[in-house]
């Protein structure tokens, strides 16, 4: 058994209910008459004070008895629906009862427990226990302890012959390598440790690489976008190593729902908040893959990641384009970068408005992806495409068509009414920026 270092948690907890009365409010529907047996408690009736009561796990329901005897009983069964809490009603008079042991003698018992204090010779100075004495007492114990640039060494050096000998029908071991390696790139430090070790170069590029296999290039994709999420350094690291245009490429030649979700999020991961590699990567090639997205026969919900992307880009260009003298600086960078220039030549609101258009149909059944979807049309109608758009009925049409729809089934289900009253409450903020107040016949 291998322990991280960063893992290795010790959890210790004791956990015991007895419940040993409840005064219940409310109603008085029907009288409750308490008996040495469970009984259910109904909705809305009272129980005298002095009861034990339970949440029964199989039924979902209260219950109540009378107490086994008069210390507070000795029951502490208590049943309880996960993910709720108990709470604890206590009688003036009664006595506490854990895991049928009075409070007050668990007390005492508590005392008689030696504290773990050792007698410190005089002139004796602390000591610590060594990284490597430790490993060796969990070592004689069974446990093996690495640090997490022992474990990813360890990876590293499994992974050549794992890559070179997995087959479609026997990946398990390759799938456990990458995911492992996800694991360690969620910390910073470890991210730039395995692009320093030459982790794109090795494990990235030859798995993105590999022609056949879809599920290794979008394990590899996948890994690619943790590395660098949230992550400058290593994000300036990825451009230096021309990772940007292999990935790009990488992105392009996807074709299905995971690979092509896995390429957006690491691009997505590399470009938000990098005006750097904005200015690098942005051009008309890769807005022609982007746009490309669209075409595909991939799912609706990828497809809808790419206006997202643009979305994000947008809001993030004018927050920093709006900031001011305070932060001239980064202000300059996104100006760099060129975004709305780059959008407008290659006609990104065009393309937009007809990708909207042409999914009205699929995007009807899909509330979640209709509130997506129309976020990220305000945010670029607000911040560049709001003059193409006002003037296109057909995307006027297709706002009417899914306000409308939600509409009519808002009484469908009435957990979704305020979530669908809300999803067309932002399609009529929409509507009444591109086009005004509508006319009564609307």
């Amino acid at each position: 058994m291998i322990v991280s270092v960063c893992r290795l948690v010790v959890l210790l907890s004791l956990v015991a209910f007895t419940i040993t009365t409840q005064a219940a409010t409310g109603s008085n529907e029907s009288k409750f008459v308490p008996t040495h047996e469970w009984q259910e408690i109904k909705d809305g009736q009272s129980i005298p004070e002095g009861l034990h009561v339970r949440i029964n796990l199989t039924s979902g329901k209260k219950e109540a008895k009378l107490l086994d005897n008069a210390d507070g009983g000795t029951d502490s069964s208590l049943s309880m629906v996960p993910g709720e809490e108990v709470k604890h009603h206590q009688v003036p008079g009664t006595s506490e009862t854990v895991a049928g042991m009075r409070l007050e003698a668990l007390k005492e018992a508590l005392k008689d427990i030696p504290a773990n204090e050792y007698e410190q010779e005089p002139g004796e100075e602390t000591r610590f226990k060594s990284y490597e004495q430790i490993k060796q007492e969990l070592k004689d114990a069974n446990v093996e302890l690495k640090s997490d640039s022992e474990i990813m060494t360890d990876l590293f050096g499994r992974f050549d012959e794992a890559l070179r000998k997995t087959v479609a029908t026997e990946r398990q071991e390759l799938d456990a390598l990458f995911e492992d390696l996800e694991y360690l790139a969620h910390q910073i430090d470890n991210a730039l440790q395995f692009i320093d070790r030459g982790g794109v170069e090795k494990i990235i590029w030859p798995s993105i690489n590999r022609t056949e296999d879809g599920v290794t290039r979008t394990k590899a994709l996948k890994l690619l976008g943790t590395v660098v999420q949230n992550n400058p350094k290593a994000k300036v690291a990825l451009i230096e190593r021309n990772g940007g245009a292999n990935l790009l490429t990488a992105l392009g030649r996807a074709t299905t729902t995971d690979e092509l979700s896995a390429g957006l999020y690491a691009f997505g991961s590399l470009v938000r908040k990098f005006p750097f590699a904005q200015k690098q990567l942005l051009t008309p090639h890769a807005y022609s893959v982007l746009y490309g997205v669209w075409e595909k026969k991939v799912e609706l919900k990828v497809k809808v990641k790419v206006l997202q992307l643009v979305a994000d880009l947008l809001e993030d260009y004018q927050s920093a384009i709006n900031a001011g003298q305070s932060d001239r600086t980064t202000e300059d960078q996104y100006r760099s970068t060129k975004l709305t220039e780059g959008l407008e030549r290659t006609e990104f609101c065009h393309h937009a408005g007809e990708f909207f258009h042409r999914q009205k149909a699929a995007l009807i059944p899909e509330d979640n992806l209709i509130d997506e979807v129309v976020k990220a049309l305000k945010v670029c109608s607000q911040q560049l495409c709001h003059e193409s758009w006002s003037q296109c009925p057909l995307f006027r049409h297709t706002l009417l068509v899914l306000r409308n729809n939600l509409d009519h089934r808002l009484d469908e289900d009435a957990e979704l009414t305020a979530y669908r009253q809300e999803i067309k409450r932002s399609i009529d903020e929409l509507l009444v920026d591109l086009y005004g107040q509508p006319k009564d016949e609307l």
